[in-house]
């Protein structure tokens, strides 16, 4: 093979290359919401409902509340959510969340990962921006 057909193949590698690892990456993506959903679907209908959701995310809530205090501060969130949405969920302004406010934060961020609004989350729901931003207020 002359260096004139190398270079030429060198671009269709990394393409082939690329377009193969993509694919890889969104099996594994639908894999992992798919183990999720199952995970958190107790009743085995084949999609997570609030109720399911805000179960899930009270277990997280009493895992990541270190100090047992009953709130979750920044640093017991842990990234799960940022600076605004912890602002808008926390009403009293006491800069943590409370069950009942981190509950609404599950509940905000369900419905927005719920755009047929058929009040259930299915994998592809889940695989969205929006279900992979409520999976960590519930995983």
């Amino acid at each position: 093979m002359n260096g004139k057909m190398q270079t030429s193949l060198i671009p269709a590698l990394a393409i082939a290359v690329a377009v193969g690892l993509a694919g890889i990456s969104h099996s594994l993506q639908a894999q992992a919401a798919s183990v999720s959903l199952a995970a958190l679907d107790s009743d085995n209908d084949g999609t997570v409902d609030l109720a399911e959701a805000k179960a899930a995310g009270a277990k997280l809530f009493a895992k990541l509340d270190l100090d047992k205090d009953g709130t979750l501060d920044t640093k017991e969130l842990a990234g799960r959510a940022d600076a605004g949405e912890l602002k808008a969920a926390d009403p009293d302004n006491d800069g943590t969340l409370d069950q009942k406010e981190y509950a609404g934060l599950i509940e905000k961020q369900f419905k927005a990962a719920d755009p047929d609004n058929d009040g259930t989350l299915d994998d592809k729901e889940f695989a969205t921006d929006a279900g992979k931003a409520l999976l960590k207020l519930i995983e």
